[in-house]
């Protein structure tokens, strides 16, 4: 039996408790021991290894992928990788409320500091290298915007950081999906926000658009049928950018508003929208958000692929070839043996076509 999720996407639950189990054995084979943070480089293979292993567990069992997940924010601190702290505060955030403090500290000291070249025609020397990333920067951004208590000194600190910074309005991608970094920088402000109820619909309008977007790239990974069904399609399936921040959000604003706000942003998005925003329910144990009841144009588990056979009723599309009821006309002359033939495989060939709308 499977579970909504794989449903969904169309996945075999034991294919992907094998992806799950493989990237767990190839971590601790390579994961350092617990004392040596000197070598970069094999702290952040393990990581990796173990990020990808949580991924794949979320979609048969939750509990045990967050802890996979929380093992990788582990290595990924210890390497001084701010997507440790993303990863910690949303997931387990009273773990790690006592580390709010060093966090804002290390983030907002990167305030003013000098990018790009210097007028001397060399880089300029950064206080903190990894914060001279912007990813970095902005995932350290999300976490402590998650464990800030809204309204406090430090919130208003950390909103100020965030309204000065050139990042707010950046277009560097970033994450899985290559989403301008601007859009997390919005979530962050949301989280900071005095004002619950616009944060929480501007949040959930950013949600709905990040699902939008892992929705074209679930379509186009579809595609390679080869890796899709054998679990080794190139993107993250169980996406951790829409996953991480529909936590968050469900933990900041309650789960029952964000599902309610996100059931009317999704109402006319194909289903596969919900996968990630419900894997983040199924993380702190919330109900889903309801799917919607199919209708004109939209797409679910059994949708339409441009691959599928020719069915009775299916509507032409724009690429179809005349049929033989179409009446005679400039694109559609008369035929021995008939006026014009039957659509072929292609009646769904227009931009709409795989997750239509998307």
């Amino acid at each position: 039996m499977t579970s909504p999720p794989l449903d969904l996407l169309r996945l075999d639950a034991d294919q992907v408790r094998s992806a799950a189990d493989f990237h767990e054995a190839y971590g601790r084979l390579v994961q350092p021991d617990a004392e040596d943070d000197s070598d970069f480089v094999p702290l952040v293979e393990a990581a990796s290894a173990f990020r990808l292993a949580g991924q794949w567990r979320l979609l048969v069992a939750p509990d045990a992928g967050v802890e996979l997940l929380l093992h990788a924010a582990s290595l990924l601190s210890r390497a001084g990788l701010t997507y440790g702290a993303y990863l910690r505060a949303a997931l387990a955030p009273d773990r790690y409320r006592d580390q709010l403090d060093s966090w804002t500290d290390r983030l907002v000291r990167t305030a003013g500091q000098p990018h790009g070249e210097s007028a001397r025609g060399f880089e300029e020397r950064r206080p903190d290298e990894i914060l001279g990333h912007v990813q970095q920067q902005t995932y350290l951004l999300l976490a402590c915007a998650r464990l800030t208590t809204p309204r406090s000194e430090q919130a208003a600190e950390l909103r100020s950081f965030a309204t000065e910074s050139p990042h707010r309005n950046g277009v560097v991608p970033m994450g899985s999906m290559a989403m301008p970094v601007r859009t997390f920088w919005g979530l962050a402000l949301d989280m900071l926000s005095p004002e619950d109820e616009p944060a929480a619909r501007s949040y959930a309008g950013t949600l709905a658009e990040l699902s939008r977007a892992y929705a074209r790239t679930v379509d186009l990974a579809m595609a390679n049928t080869l890796t899709w069904f054998n679990a080794a399609a190139p993107i993250d399936v169980a996406d951790l950018d829409v996953i991480g921040t529909m936590v968050m959000a469900a933990r900041r604003y309650g789960p029952d508003r964000m599902r309610h706000l996100l059931t009317t942003e999704t109402a006319e998005l194909p289903a596969v929208v919900l996968v990630p925003l419900n894997l983040g329910m199924r993380v702190i144990h919330e109900e889903p958000i309801p799917p919607h009841p199919p209708g004109p144009g939209s797409t679910g588990p059994n949708r339409p692929r441009l691959d599928d056979p020719p069915r009775p009723g299916d509507p032409p599309g724009p690429d179809d070839p005349p049929r033989p009821d179409d009446p005679p006309g400039p694109g559609n002359p008369p035929r021995p043996g008939g006026p014009g033939r039957r659509g072929g495989p292609g009646r769904r060939g227009g931009p709409n076509g795989g997750l239509g709308g998307v």
